[in-house]
């Protein structure tokens, strides 16, 4: 299997305290070194809408076609991520604002949100989305969740995608593997997932 290439946009601060170091990449490194998977990345950390929008103009980028799931790593309430402002105010941007930015830019890519929440929203948002943005699938959790199960949880999802192929098939294959690898952690996290019809 070619390996499959992780975009990540990680909220810079996690918690208020500079000098704390939370972030994903740790994952990324592993996926990328592991000896059976080798999954190259691209990690930014982003703080405003203004960088997401940046990076996200970037991601459909002839030069990033190695990298087709954009793993969103930041805070989430339900239909929505949550970035800073300029200010250092919360900013909330709801998936329909996300889906106009990648309108149509999607085509056999996976978007993934490690965020809080941000999937527990009606079935009928969540069709918009892979409609509007035409990704083959979009993934992440319904519920509040734990930091280190969920990025537990996240490096056993990223992995299961670079054994099958970026198809209906293959991603239906990799949802029922993980359900059945991680157990009782994937209702616990509420992991929800859709795919275009």
């Amino acid at each position: 299997m070619i390996p499959k290439g992780v975009f990540c946009l990680e909220i810079g601060d996690w918690y208020e305290s500079l000098t704390d170091g939370t972030s994903v990449k740790p994952v990324l490194k592993l996926l990328a070194t592991a000896p059976s998977r080798k999954a190259p990345y691209i990690h930014r950390d982003i703080i405003t809408e203004a960088e997401l929008v940046y990076y996200l103009k970037k991601w459909p980028m002839q030069k990033h076609t190695k990298f087709p799931i954009l793993y969103l790593a930041m805070h989430g309430k339900s239909g929505e991520i949550c970035l800073k402002k300029e200010n250092g105010r919360d900013h909330r941007i709801d998936l329909d604002t996300l889906a106009g930015m990648l309108e149509g830019k999607c085509h056999k890519k996976i978007i993934h949100f490690g965020s809080c929440s941000t999937l527990l929203m009606h079935g009928h948002q969540v069709n918009s989305f892979l409609k509007r943005t035409g990704a083959l699938a979009v993934s992440g959790f319904t519920k509040n969740v734990d930091w280190e199960d969920s990025t537990a949880f996240e490096l056993i999802y990223l992995s299961a995608i670079q054994e099958n192929a970026l198809t209906r098939a293959g991603m239906t294959a990799v949802f029922k593997k993980i359900k059945k690898k991680v157990g009782t952690l994937y209702s616990e996290l509420g992991f929800r997932y859709k795919m275009l019809p």
